[in-house]
């Protein structure tokens, strides 16, 4: 099969939905296919958003997917310049509707992938990660000719974007949807989508699976205090604050506890600067932050920790619960229907009520205090994980759906 995939981002990026697309990617690469990524030309979310250039290759293999990388300002045509025009902005919404236009003048402007998409050929066109206008070119470019179109939209249906009007209309174009849960299914099936195929995310079992904890407990001074562990964005809507609070709960019962927070800090002034100067001394040295760590050091962190807690409301699924389920670890993560589908409270980890930092302090102690609930929830995790959550399985159940689709388009061309 030609996979020509659409997505405001691309590997070397870290994040959530640039690690799965490139799983994808690679993945069906080794089983034979023939993979294309149109992105922008940005190297963060945050470039993404104010146009700044990311200076990458534009057009580069990373281990056999060919990947094309667009300016993120229009160079063909400028909609922000076309709608400086008297009625240009009238006649683009009269085109477009509101929403679509708003899309269209939102960074990055990819105009130039549509010409890509269509002289591509490609046997299916993926749409991913809807939460950027990457998403609407595929589904101009599909109103001007016809192709396979799949959405692997990643709604975080907790957040307001994943609510805007054009999604039915793209929705209903798509031949198939990919989605991370069932929970998000069923929000697709509502908003008329009519071929849902929950497949899920993945990981490589070997990722975690091994560690040197006390390589990273000596390193930042934990010694044999409980560690409550972070991974991800240290932002607000990922629940950094809301973990940082719930610590002065935990510290009431055990002053020694530690917290790690792992990740990204490019909006630490937004989020966690002022709440950080209302601590003392003697409790803001009980936090560590770690802003970069390699890939490799990924499974010492986990294996250093007690209790991972990811009180996110920004998840369309949550690698990370994942990966500290390899490192045996219990979970915490926020009721919402995403991760509803995740986790089973009490089972492999609990489930608080989203930015209640009384509530997840009060379920640490929980964990903390009881020593076998937290190994039988982590080898729970474990156990599940290996079964149902490796990119392996991720990408057969991808592959099965894209050649069904190719079959059907095939027998549809012979009639």
């Amino acid at each position: 099969m030609k996979i020509v995939c659409v997505s405001p981002r691309y590997a070397p990026v870290i994040g959530g939905a640039e690690l799965h697309l490139k799983e994808l990617s690679e993945g069906l690469v080794a089983r034979g296919h023939d993979v294309t990524i149109i992105t922008s030309n940005t190297t963060s979310i945050y470039e993404t958003s104010s146009r700044k250039f990311g200076g990458l290759s534009e057009r580069e293999s990373i281990n056999g997917v060919r990947v094309i990388r667009l300016h993120p300002e229009s160079k063909l045509v400028d909609p922000a310049k076309w709608v400086e025009l008297k009625g240009g902005y009238r006649s683009l919404i009269w085109l477009l509707t509101r929403d679509g236009c708003d899309m269209l003048l939102t960074p990055p402007q990819m105009l130039s992938a549509i010409p890509e998409i269509i002289r591509s050929k490609a046997d299916i066109v993926v749409s991913m990660n809807w939460g950027q206008p990457a998403c609407y070119y595929t589904y101009l470019a599909r109103r001007l000719k016809k192709f396979t179109l799949v959405g692997i939209p990643l709604f975080h249906t907790a957040e307001s974007w994943s609510r805007r009007p054009i999604f039915r209309k793209m929705i209903r174009q798509c031949d198939a949807l990919i989605v991370n849960t069932k929970h998000e299914a069923d929000y697709v099936e509502e908003h008329g989508g009519k071929r849902v195929a929950v497949c899920g995310v993945g990981i490589h079992p070997e990722t975690v699976s091994s560690g040197d904890k006390e390589t990273v407990r000596k390193r930042y001074g934990l010694g044999d205090a409980p560690v409550i562990g972070f991974v991800g964005r240290q932002t607000r809507d990922k629940g950094a604050d809301v973990l940082l609070r719930a610590m002065r709960v935990v510290w009431e019962w055990n002053s020694d506890t530690r917290v790690i927070l792992a990740g990204s800090c490019l909006r630490r002034p937004d989020c966690l600067d002022d709440l950080l100067e209302s601590y003392s001394d003697c409790e803001r040295s009980k936090i560590v932050r770690i802003e970069n760590f390699p890939e490799s050091e990924k499974a010492s962190l986990y294996n250093a920790f007690d209790v991972f807690a990811l009180p996110s409301t920004e998840e369309s699924f949550g690698i990370a619960y994942l990966e500290a389920w390899l490192g045996k670890k219990p979970v915490i993560g926020s009721r919402i229907g995403s991760t509803q589908c995740v986790i089973q409270d009490g089972i492999d980890g609990l489930l608080m009520d989203p930015r209640d930092h009384f509530d997840l302090g009060k379920k640490i102690v929980y964990l903390l205090s009881n020593p076998e609930l937290r190994v039988r929830m982590g080898n729970q995790g474990y156990e599940k994980t290996l079964a149902m959550f490796t990119w392996t399985k991720v990408v057969e159940r991808v592959e099965r759906l894209f050649l069904e689709l190719c079959v059907k388009r095939k027998s549809q061309a012979k009639r």
